[in-house]
């Protein structure tokens, strides 16, 4: 079951990137699936959105960043391949940085030099994942992506850094 969310309330930001304004949610919330799907059932929260890549080039890292109730996020490139899936860690003791029921880290993405290329204009689609047996609030789906515009045998050495943010007006829910 992909839960179904009509209530988007925290805070909403508005970024200027090269022309084109963007309204990104920071955090939402994710509603309880109810109480005829519990765990083991699909009480998953899918929530979508997508974002054209001004500026495109070889993706040399990616890593997801998601809080409690997260089970992973993928970065879909324009033709549906998989450019990174990030899947969380949660923490099983009582010392900082392993605290029990929470993530502590996210699995990264480090492809082949020259092997993942994102072509300018290129839209991405970020899908960010949720368990839904219960209430999550404040949880957030974004994406870091570092895509270097030339390949370190090329004559250029540049990259950029890329944050891809969920779009509270362009999301797309699965059902």
């Amino acid at each position: 079951m992909y839960n179904k969310r009509n209530n988007l309330d925290i805070e909403t930001h508005t970024r200027q990137t090269n022309s084109i304004s963007l309204v990104f949610q920071v955090e939402y919330r994710v509603d309880s699936c109810g109480m005829d799907h519990k765990e083991g059932n699909g009480c998953v929260d899918v929530m979508k959105t997508s974002l054209p890549l001004q500026t495109g080039g070889y993706v040399i890292y990616g890593v997801a960043h998601q809080h409690s109730g997260g089970i992973g996020s993928t970065l879909y490139g324009q033709d549906g391949r998989v450019i990174c899936s990030s899947i969380p860690k949660y923490g099983n003791g009582n010392e900082a940085g392993n605290e029990s029921g929470y993530i502590v880290g996210m699995s990264t993405c480090y492809p082949k030099p020259g092997s993942m290329k994102i072509m300018d204009g290129e839209t991405l689609t970020l899908e960010s994942n949720y368990n839904s047996t219960k209430e999550h609030t404040g949880v957030m789906g974004l994406f870091y992506i570092l895509v270097a515009e030339q390949l370190p045998y090329q004559h250029l050495r540049h990259s950029t850094r890329s944050s891809f943010f969920m779009d509270s007006n362009n999301m797309l829910l699965d059902s």
